[in-house]
């Protein structure tokens, strides 16, 4: 307490120039101190960032005299969030999950609208509220989902294309959604505002298109492409804003001009510091506006958090199952989607600041927020855990009927080669097979890679080598060598285990992801180890020796007939 009201004395006694200079300082050390020990414990840094807000707010220390310049600052902080979320704007992703991202992720967003609508009228919230409830469930976070899944390596795991789809359709919808809160609500407006909108996107790709020269000039200096980033994004917030339209359509459109530029990667480097600054003062904002909840509003938060961490995650899964997708990636995918959204956050604070929700609702919400990002990061890093915990009352899954077709193309089960996971690697491995194929047997759990390979008539299996039916179709006894592509630690151990108990003469060929894995691999039995980066780096070393010796030509010829050959076999 003596400490409180020391700072709360010191504040005072500040000249007024200071006084935002001293605010702002507090407010970055304190988030840089909290998020330091909630990195520690591996929490997302959004939540640390809020219980910043919430210690120099009033319901702590009230340090901060003048909110409303820290909120107007917020704001910038707001256009680098959705700047950079429209920069992901790629459709050509949702190619690689098909139906199951576009058709399962709006049925998802409507149903969870739909249920948190109806539960926030059940309580008795009125108005444009309930709308405001419905949407913070809808959608879940990209930022803390996709950090995550970076962090295990599963960013281009079948689970992992899956999740990026729902998140893609999900992040398109809540545009629509901030673009909708803009209007009165009427539909009138709604069409209106919608039009203008689309108006808006069209005048961003001509944009985008004159744009190419002068970031192409400005690409070899980087001081230079970061002020045409930002000036490319306050043009976007600032013809938003002649055209009647928020800065979040603006900033959003921004970044989808540029989603296709040849400098994307550059442009996303150099505004990541600038976004991540103004971003922790948006969520340290936010804390600053927190208030205790009682009444109502606790029951609304306790049923909430059901509808995020239960029900969301079950209706993904099903949708997924639904899709043709086995119950392990079915579950991945929706035990990874069971929080709110930043988009959520910007939601509430639009609701907040038109008039559409009360300080109570608002704190509501963002708690709710703050929870699930939490949950979230143990749901991930458990996942394989809960997965197992959870498998008998999943079982419920594999009853569901699904719409795939007849995933199977088997002539005889006594091959000699049998290759689990097709994607990238087991792609390549298969296109040097191309000429075996008929002794050769692909196991895979993407629906999508099983149609191709039959079209090419090549021998498959639709399925999880971890379930024993697949085994026994496979015929371990007979087959001579089992190549497993999937960077699965704990899996690969189980199938080496499993192989060499049937068939002990045979060969055993995984892939790691680093050195502790493989020796313990090698531990286990395996004949032997990939190690994908060790490969490129033993690849780079020999085409620098052949560089030295003038053969660059030949092999930049050989290389792009190579990429063209291998292009039908891999995504």
């Amino acid at each position: 307490m003596v400490m409180f009201s020391f700072l709360q004395s010191f504040m005072g006694n500040l000249p007024h120039d200071l006084v935002i200079v001293t605010e702002i300082g507090f407010l970055i050390i304190i988030a840089t101190v909290l998020g330091f020990f909630v990195r520690l414990s591996k929490q997302p840094l959004i939540p640390a960032y809020i219980l910043t807000g919430i210690i120099i707010g009033p319901l702590v220390l009230g340090l901060v005299e003048d909110p409303d310049l820290i909120s107007n600052l917020s704001q910038i902080g707001v256009a680098f969030l959705i700047f950079t979320a429209g920069i992901e704007i790629k459709l050509k992703k949702l190619k690689e999950v098909g139906k199951v991202a576009s058709v399962g992720g709006t049925l998802q967003v409507l149903i969870m609208f739909f249920l948190a609508f109806m539960v926030a009228i059940g309580l008795g919230f009125v108005g444009k509220a309930p709308a405001y409830v419905g949407l913070v469930v809808a959608f879940s976070s990209t930022m803390v989902v996709i950090t995550l899944l970076a962090q295990k390596k599963e960013i281009n795991s079948l689970h992992g294309r899956i999740i990026i789809g729902f998140l893609l359709i999900q992040d398109i919808a809540a545009v629509i959604a901030l673009a909708v809160l803009g209007s009165d609500l009427s539909f009138n407006s709604i069409t209106f505002v919608l039009l203008k909108a689309i108006g808006f996107g069209v005048f961003a790709i001509i944009i985008s298109k004159l744009s190419n020269p002068f970031f192409r000039k400005s690409a070899d200096n980087h001081e230079m492409l970061l002020l045409m980033s930002i000036s490319f994004l306050f043009l976007f917030i600032i013809g938003s804003a002649v055209a009647g339209l928020s800065l979040v359509i603006g900033a959003f459109f921004a970044g989808v001009a540029l989603a296709n530029s040849d400098y994307k990667t550059e442009i996303q480097g150099n505004i990541t510091s600038l976004r991540e600054f103004f971003a922790v003062i948006f969520f340290v904002a936010l804390g600053m506006q927190l208030r205790l909840i009682s009444g109502n509003l606790v029951t609304l938060f306790f049923i909430l958090l059901v509808l995020v961490i239960i029900i969301k995650p079950l209706l993904i899964m099903y949708v997924v199952r639904i899709s043709g997708y086995k119950k392990r990636t079915s579950f991945f995918t929706g035990n990874a989607l069971a929080q709110t959204s930043e988009f959520s956050l910007i939601i509430v604070t639009i609701g907040l600041a038109a008039g559409h929700i009360d300080q109570g609702l608002f704190s509501t919400l963002v708690l709710l927020t703050v929870l699930t990002m939490s949950l979230t990061t143990y749901f991930i890093t458990f996942e394989r855990r809960l997965s197992e915990l959870f498998s008998w009352p999943l079982n419920i899954l594999d009853k569901v009927k699904t719409n795939k077709e007849n995933l199977e193309n088997i002539d005889r089960n006594d091959k000699e080669v049998v290759i689990f996971g097709c994607h990238r690697i087991g792609g390549l491995i298969l296109r040097d097979l191309n000429n075996h194929k008929k002794n050769l047997m692909v196991v895979d759990y993407d629906p999508q890679i099983i149609k191709s390979l039959i079209t090419k008539k090549i021998p498959c299996i639709y399925g999880d080598f971890m379930h024993e039916e697949i085994l026994e179709k496979i015929n371990l006894k007979n087959s001579k060598i089992f190549i497993s592509t999937i960077p699965a630690f704990d899996e690969n151990k189980e199938l080496i285990k499993k192989i060499k108990r049937v068939n002990k003469s045979s060969i055993v060929i995984v892939v790691a992801r680093n050195i502790d894995e493989a020796n313990e691999l090698y531990k286990k039995g395996v004949d032997y180890v990939i190690l994908p980066k060790f490969i490129s780096g033993e690849k780079i070393s020999d085409l620098i020796g052949d560089a030295r010796k003038g053969k660059m030509g030949r092999l930049r010829m050989d290389h792009k007939k190579y990429l063209k050959g291998i292009g039908r076999f891999i995504d």
